[in-house]
């Protein structure tokens, strides 16, 4: 028999403890030694006759183990039957006592139950969605950036201007103290080039380009940056930081033309321009299909947790913030509310979590071998290539992932088709530097 007695019962957590009699323990205990005796081997008897007490003595530890862990998974199972559980996970098991000749097994169980995510209200909710179509002048601009990244530098004497690289030493002071990484040599970035990055770095480009513009070898520069107050680096945030800087070269740059030999430079073998166009087209289309699953990942999934309120399980919270701690324990010290952040984002993994189980059921789930593999030859070059060695190293675990993918953008299409969109018009740069 078992003495069961309910510890937390929730909305969404139901904790028993249990203990179970010695005289069930036993029972189990030699049911399992019945079962070992009547295959069991030994020197000197036959099959079957082995006396019980040279059963015991070799296997007592196996069955003690076995016996233990059967009487859980039975009672555990009664249980969730008896309470008719939707669960969203397997339940855990906290082992507190071992039987023994003095005390009974006794352990507790905690199910995690699913909250009350009522799909059918999807429909309510609001996406905004880029349209984007690809044009001659998307593909125009992708060219010269191509250009602009192979641009040939020759070293030049003449005062910088925009679109000069410049190569400079600087050395940075807050209050006239140094502080960390605040120097390099041989430090290189192009005058009024588009710098994409956190708002500091971004200013700090730019007033690096306005003060090194116009000016010639050998010349020193002073440039000042006033670092955002929610810089992650606290000994930074909101000061002022001054840079000495020396300029020690300059260089202009000149674009490669578009020719067989810049063609073959990028992997492309033809001397037609338009077949080239074709190229980068064609693997525009790839990035901005990449990006476009990315982008309804994050929309769909942040809709997807602030729509539906409900309290997620706090042992399923604790462990992913117990993750997450150990994930980013180096930021503790630069951000006094990295806790704060953890848990909100463990919060949101965990919602996350149970409302894509729920999704789960209304799409299809079972993808076989070849259509996982037919999926990945449809993806990108590099997708293809990863996807390629990773095969090689452990078949079925690279099949399982790519499975996971087509099943998450399933879930993902699912909800942007029921849900309500708004199309919003973008150019293939503004898609890509979302």
């Amino acid at each position: 028999m078992a003495n069961q007695k309910i510890i937390n019962d929730s909305d969404t957590e139901l904790k028993i403890s249990v203990v179970i009699a010695n005289e069930e323990y036993q029972k189990q205990y030699n049911s399992e030694l019945s079962i070992i005796a009547k295959t069991a081997k030994f020197d000197g008897f036959r099959q079957g006759k082995v006396p019980p007490s040279v059963i015991k003595k070799k296997f007592d530890a196996q069955c003690h183990q076995k016996s233990i862990s059967n009487l859980i998974e039975f009672y555990t199972q009664k249980i969730n039957l008896e309470k008719k559980l939707d669960l969203i996970d397997s339940p855990s098991v906290k082992l507190i006592d071992a039987p023994t000749s003095e005390k009974d097994l006794s352990f507790e169980v905690t199910f995690n139950k699913m909250p009350e995510v009522e799909l059918g209200n999807l429909k309510d909710i609001k996406l905004s969605i880029p349209e984007v179509n690809i044009t001659d002048k998307d593909i125009d601009i992708v060219i010269t950036n191509i250009q602009k990244q192979n641009t040939v530098w020759t070293d030049s004497p003449d005062k910088s201007k925009s679109g000069n690289k410049i190569v400079v030493d600087y050395l940075g002071r807050i209050d006239g103290k140094e502080f960390k990484n605040n120097k390099q040599e041989d430090f290189s970035f192009i005058i009024d080039d588009i710098v994409k990055g956190d708002p500091a770095t971004v200013a700090l480009f730019r007033e690096f380009s306005k003060e090194c513009l116009e000016k010639n070898i050998n010349d020193q520069v002073v440039v000042t940056n006033n670092m955002p107050k929610d810089f992650p680096d606290k000994e930074l945030a909101g000061k002022l930081v001054k840079y000495d800087v020396k300029i020690k070269k300059i260089s202009s740059g000149s674009l490669p033309e578009l020719n067989k030999d810049f063609f073959a430079l990028l992997g492309i073998v033809t001397d037609n321009v338009d077949e080239f166009k074709r190229n980068v087209k064609n693997h525009m289309e790839f990035e901005l299909r990449d990006k476009m699953v990315s982008k309804k990942y994050g929309l769909v999934n942040e809709k997807l947790v602030d729509f539906f309120d409900f309290v997620p399980p706090e042992s399923m919270v604790n462990k992913h913030q117990q993750e997450l701690e150990n994930q980013y324990a180096s930021l503790k010290k630069s951000d006094e509310n990295i806790d704060d952040k953890i848990k909100e984002i463990a919060i949101k993994r965990v919602k996350l979590n149970i409302i894509y189980i729920k999704l789960a059921k209304e799409v299809n789930t079972i993808i076989s071998d070849q259509e996982a593999i037919d999926f990945s030859n449809e993806q990108s070059p590099s997708f293809r290539q990863f996807f390629s060695e990773k095969l090689k190293k452990d078949k079925t675990s690279a099949l399982m992932d790519i499975k996971n993918k087509i099943v998450e953008n399933a879930i993902v299409e699912h909800v942007i088709n029921i849900a309500t969109v708004t199309p919003i018009k973008k150019t293939f740069a503004e898609a890509m530097d979302e």
